[in-house]
């Protein structure tokens, strides 16, 4: 089982992912690293833990790759004199600028200024500074400590010369060479803001092709509201004349009735003039019942 184990975190291969957490994880996590005894094996560890790699990788492995990730970004961003890079080209730059971008200019920008201190403590501590008399005037070079000068008269006022030379060349060195750095800072900056507007130019880019497509589907939206009005339109004038025949047709209907009305009361006094007639032409009901009556009067006129 340790054996398998072992084998597994000597063969993994970190990821993308993983190695981008790594550099967010020991960014946000520089204070653990202390200089204590023992304090970074368990601020690996605890990343390993945060990384989910604890049983894949060991503590040495994942501190040699971080040693891996600072030795190229140092690389990158200050390579030697005389050789162009361009350090975005290394997809990790980024991201190692933004978490050591600030401790490695300091780191620079000290040993700088220590080295222009120890230049102008002791330019050169194996060399001093020799004056000559040569016809009442006095020269000055530098010789080397120890060493015995031999020189002619002749060639005195040339060795001064070039000793000169040699200092102001050495000054104008250092100053080149702090200049370097400093553009060297300052072309890396550019190149950081540079690569900063190029992703906000792509973000504006990716909005404006939206904002095409928003406007485009809102002038079909508006043709289609366009359509759907003239529609409306047209029900209401078709609903407007169908309003006008219903009132036509209500209007006749009217008139219908009246007529019926009158025709029904005219039946009705026809009717009632053709019944009482048809009485007085045949035995109605109530002649009838009349003579009914009188009979029944007379019999009891008679019993009395």
């Amino acid at each position: 089982m340790d054996s398998a184990s072992t084998s597994s975190k000597h063969i993994y291969k970190m990821s993308t992912e993983d190695i981008t957490k790594l550099i967010q994880l020991r960014s946000s996590n520089s204070a653990l690293f202390d200089g204590r005894k023992n304090s970074s094996k368990t601020a690996w560890s605890a990343i390993l833990r945060e990384m989910g790699l604890e049983e894949k990788m060991t503590t040495e492995q994942i501190a040699k790759k971080w040693e891996n990730l600072k030795a190229r970004y140092k690389d990158a961003k200050y390579p030697p004199a005389g050789v162009e890079k361009n350090p975005t080209c290394w997809k990790w730059f980024n991201l190692m600028d933004d978490a050591l971008g600030e401790e490695f200019d300091e780191k620079i920008s000290q040993q700088v200024i220590t080295s222009e201190a120890d230049n102008d403590s002791a330019p050169h501590p194996s060399k001093r500074l020799r004056q000559i008399k040569v016809k009442g005037e006095i020269l000055e070079f530098l010789e080397e400590e120890g060493t015995p000068v031999n020189v002619s008269p002749a060639s005195r006022p040339h060795l001064s010369k070039q000793a000169r030379q040699k200092g102001k060349q050495t000054t104008e060195s250092h100053s080149l060479d702090i200049m370097r750095t400093k553009l060297q800072r300052e072309r890396q900056l550019l190149e950081k803001e540079l690569g900063g507007l190029d992703r906000e130019k792509a973000l504006l880019e990716r909005e404006r092709a939206l904002a095409d497509r928003e406007r485009a589907a809102l002038q079909r939206d508006r043709a289609q509201v366009e359509k759907d009005k003239a529609a409306v339109n047209r029900d209401k004038a078709s609903l407007e004349q169908d309003r006008v025949r219903l009132q036509k047709d209500r209007e006749a209907l009217a008139k219908d009735r009246v007529a019926l009305e009158r025709d029904r009361r005219s039946e009705h006094i026809t009717n009632h003039v053709k019944s009482s007639s048809e009485c007085n032409r045949l035995d109605c009901p109530h002649e009838k019942n009349r003579e009914r009556l009188i009979f029944l009067l007379e019999r009891v006129i008679e019993k009395i």
